[in-house]
């Protein structure tokens, strides 16, 4: 691995990480609904799915998808399609809970997880943007290219996985200030629900783009 070149990705990849975007409005409304575990669980599936995405573009698996267009058009809308059923499950329980204050009602760790991972899985923007964003840091004179493609992203994923736990964590503190509130025991999970349609939304644009 190229020191320089390494050196320079991690400074890109700090600022990427800590840019707000689909997946850090998904874990802020894990976080917020569910606690401290669904936090941490969402991401944990979100890295799951960047390891998947890294193992893509080292093996070439993301350029052969990136050139069937209907493949990624399928992905995107089944991603959407998932989004909004959990929009409405969100919405659904902001109906029937009471608004009285009290504590989050921690989610099972694995089924936070699996909605990480899939809702990473079904974007394709992310595995675009690995295709596009890996390879400019990547040495050829130093040969293995495929490895460094993996060590690029593997480090990448990390760096995610911090700012992401780290991000799960301040969401749960929020959420517990906010359920001192009355109201606040209904309005989060509205805000779940509504962040789910803006991601779904987002999807569904992306493919017109």
């Amino acid at each position: 691995m190229n020191a320089e070149l390494f050196a320079t990705f991690l400074v890109a990849a700090l600022i990427i990480n800590f840019t707000p975007g689909p997946g850090m409005l998904f874990i802020l409304a894990q976080g917020l609904t569910g606690g401290s575990r669904a936090g941490r669980a969402a991401a944990c599936g979100t890295a799951t799915g960047m390891l998947v995405h890294t193992s893509a573009v080292a093996l070439g698996l993301a350029a052969v998808l990136r050139a069937a267009p209907i493949a990624m058009d399928v992905l995107r809308f089944a991603g959407a399609a998932y989004l909004v059923w959990l929009a409405f499950q969100s919405l659904r329980k902001s109906e029937l809970t009471p608004a009285t204050a009290g504590e989050a009602v921690p989610d099972r760790f694995g089924p936070v997880y699996v909605r990480g991972l899939v809702n990473n899985l079904t974007n394709p923007k992310i595995l675009l943007f690995y295709l596009a964003f890996l390879p400019q840091f990547v040495d050829p004179s130093l040969g293995r290219q495929a490895l460094q493609l993996f060590a690029l992203g593997l480090t990448m994923l990390l760096v995610g996985l911090v700012v992401d736990l780290s991000i799960g964590s301040g969401a749960v503190r929020v959420g517990r200030f906010l359920r001192r509130h009355r109201a606040a025991n209904q309005w989060l999970p509205r805000f779940a629900g509504t962040a789910y349609g803006a991601l779904a939304a987002g999807l569904i644009l992306g493919a017109a783009t």
